[in-house]
């Protein structure tokens, strides 16, 4: 009897062991590194073919360039950058810490992009080729090479138009919204609360001289194939 007890018990420890492996792996890949020069993927040098997964961190030193490729999408970071990959349902998603990020989405998946709490946003079954420089503690630079997506922040949206670079500025707007009433019962006091607002100002066409040509060239390095990446 003690040995098929035994026996049971060891049964059940190697199907328990037998599971943890597909426990682990439960979570999804992201993509994978089709280009690095310079760059880390966590705590460890990215080397190409690395599989990413939601919640790593990408980060480039001062002369150094990662991309990646998540589905029909991908996303790179320029020289002295950093950046959080998130959770996707519809393509790739990645917060930027620090530095310039740049995109480029397929038809077929969106990329979300958020930077100082605002969220830059390709848009379904449109192509679109984008970057994101943050340039102050309140303040990036929006740029589309190619179709126009979204930035938004507490439900204030804009458009950045095919073809150019925007400044965005974040600043502090007051929310008059529900209010509690006053101590005479006569009406009531309206409840104000902080949030963000984007203003906008254009700063020139990216398909001008400068900025079309410095796009041409990464718009050219995105859609390389990630079987030939670049000599690191």
């Amino acid at each position: 009897m003690r040995l098929f007890a035994r026996a049971c018990l060891i049964a059940i420890l190697i199907g328990t062991l037998a599971n943890l492996p597909a426990v682990g792996a439960a979570e999804k890949p992201l993509g994978m590194v089709t280009q690095s020069s310079a760059a880390r993927l966590d705590s460890a040098a990215a080397a190409v073919g690395a599989t990413v997964y939601p919640g790593d961190t990408i980060d480039t030193e001062s002369t150094g360039s990662i991309r990646l490729r998540a589905g029909t999408a991908q996303y790179y970071l320029m020289s002295a950058s950093s950046s959080r990959l998130q959770p996707s349902s519809s393509g790739l998603s990645a917060e930027l810490v620090r530095g310039t990020a740049g995109f480029a989405s397929g038809a077929s998946d969106i990329v979300e992009l958020s930077a100082l709490g605002a969220m830059v946003r390709s848009r379904s079954g449109e192509a679109s080729h984008g970057r994101v420089t943050i340039v102050g503690a309140n303040e990036l630079v929006v740029t589309s090479f190619r179709g126009p997506f979204d930035i938004s922040i507490d439900g204030d949206s804009h458009e950045i138009p095919d073809g150019q670079s925007i400044r965005v500025q974040i600043v502090d707007a007051q929310d008059q919204g529900g209010g509690s009433k006053g101590g005479n019962g006569s009406g009531t006091i309206p409840a104000v609360r902080n949030r963000k607002k984007l203003l906008l100002i254009t700063l020139y066409a990216a398909a001008g001289v400068a900025a079309g040509v410095g796009g041409y060239f990464i718009y050219h390095e995105l859609n390389e194939s990630p079987h030939r990446p670049k000599e690191q």
